[in-house]
């Protein structure tokens, strides 16, 4: 039986126990279940390590942050037991344990991965050479808030024992397969701040050297102080897509950002938006705000966007309205429109902007009543300050009480229904405008804003 099988059996076990379900004599309803056999050799086991000083140290990000982790290494279909200790005493107190589940159910030590650092920050279990059926460990040592090694451990069986594949300092990195050879490699990212050159590695596994070995290399913009967001995603190539690596960063202005984006190319690692002669991503660059990119037309292509600021009718209560443009990208580094949008991060929806708005709206933001935000569209062709906006449509978000009443008040019709708790509605106002959109159009073109996991290391 599987420790995580042994696991369920042990809590199951324990549930019927607690609500009566075993028929037993009384004095027996005082005594828990022994667990199995195997779950016990494996805390035995632990135990023995736990009393040589050390203690639990779970890795502290990412999605495996407990302290013992249950995987299947060595793709034999039993899962090894991987544990994370601070050893107190120790030359190196960082050091992630392997038992393996012998024929007997008793668990021996298969290795011993030790490191340097205040922590073990994150680790991931990847399949990064050409054995298809294990997975390598990808761990990070986190030295001190700013300083981090990456490490690659893979199980050698003629030998036995997990060997370094590679160990490397690095600001960020990522895992992806991005030359689509069906096994993953890694991206190192590095900010040279005295240089100025800042790069990224990849490293691949070389089966003739048995380790990860540095297959090529691409520079990044210039002038970033920092890497605030890493995404893998696609491109598009043609008529399909191609693996790519979206690394968005700040710049030294402190007002804008700019991604890098990274694919494989002519055999070659290559930043596909870089121009070569000002040295940064310039297509991508663009001021500061909390949209990051996403796939958000759903066709797997990443789009990346491009804020605009709306011309404001100056009046003293008035505010800054942002439209933002998505765009594609192909392996070229080519940008490819989408859709332009007002993206309404602040209460999770956006709106996709008919081409014929362009040049010719404004917006306003008004709280009508308690658990109610209006945002106005407003007809502005002219630009004009002595000539006021026509408001042409209303969209509400309607939250807490009589919101269903609310979503139909006076030409009010409902747009989309979140859950139990929330509403959007909306309302064409009169305008000499013809904004070109009735009811089912507005439906089509509404939609919320989704959360994106995103894969930043």
């Amino acid at each position: 039986m599987h420790v995580k099988q042994v696991k369920m059996a042990f809590i199951t076990a324990l549930f019927l126990l607690l609500t009566g379900c075993l028929f037993q004599p009384p004095d027996d309803l005082y005594s828990l279940p022994e667990p199995p056999k195997d779950y016990q050799n494996l805390y035995t086991k632990i135990d023995e390590v736990r009393a040589s000083g050390a203690e639990y140290a779970g890795p502290v990000q990412g999605t495996n942050t407990q302290p013992i982790q249950l995987v299947d290494l060595d793709g034999d279909g039993v899962q090894e037991a991987v544990v994370f200790f601070r050893i107190l005493g120790a030359e190196q107190q960082l050091q992630i344990y392997i038992f393996h589940q012998m024929e007997d159910e008793t668990y021996e030590v298969q290795a011993v991965i030790k490191g340097d650092g205040n922590a073990i920050y994150s680790v991931s279990y990847e399949n990064l050479d050409d054995q298809v059926e294990d997975k390598e460990l990808v761990v990070s040592w986190q030295i001190s808030s700013l300083v981090y090694n990456l490490g690659a451990y893979g199980y050698f069986p003629g030998e036995g024992e997990y060997a370094e594949l590679m160990f490397t300092p690095y600001n960020r990195y990522a895992l992806l397969d991005i030359d689509k050879d069906n096994q993953k490699e890694i991206v190192i990212l590095n900010l040279d701040s005295i240089q100025g050159k800042n790069q990224a590695d990849l490293f691949d596994y070389d089966p003739n050297a048995q380790s990860m070995t540095l297959r090529d290399t691409a520079l990044m913009s210039r002038e970033i102080t920092s890497i605030s967001l890493v995404r893998t995603g696609y491109v598009r190539d043609g008529n399909l897509s191609a693996p790519a690596l979206f690394v968005a960063s700040d710049l030294t202005n402190n007002i804008s950002t700019i991604t890098d984006i990274f694919a494989w190319r002519d055999d070659r690692l290559v930043n596909i938006t870089l121009n070569a002669e000002s040295g940064m991503s310039e297509s991508t660059r663009r001021v500061s705000t909390t949209t990051s990119g996403r796939d958000i037309n759903g066709d797997s292509i990443m789009e990346l966007p491009q804020p605009n600021l709306l011309p404001k009718y100056p009046k003293e209560d008035a505010e800054n309205f942002w439209t933002v443009l998505w765009q594609q990208y192909d392996i070229l580094g080519k940008p490819i429109r989408v859709f332009n949008t007002y993206y309404n991060d602040t209460e999770g929806w956006y709106l996709i902007l008919p081409d014929a708005w362009e040049g010719k709206i404004t917006l306003g933001r008004s709280n009508v009543v308690s658990g109610e935000r209006a945002t106005t569209f407003y007809y502005w062709e002219s630009q004009d300050p002595n000539t006021a906006p026509q408001e042409f449509l209303t969209i509400y978000k309607l939250t807490g009480p009589n919101k269903e009443s609310r979503s139909r008040t006076g030409t009010r019709f409902v747009l989309m229904v979140e859950g139990d708790s929330t509403i959007y509605a909306a309302d064409f106002k009169d305008c000499d405008w013809d904004c070109g959109l009735d009811k089912d159009g507005l439906i089509q073109l509404f939609d919320l804003i989704r959360p994106e996991w995103p894969n930043d290391a």
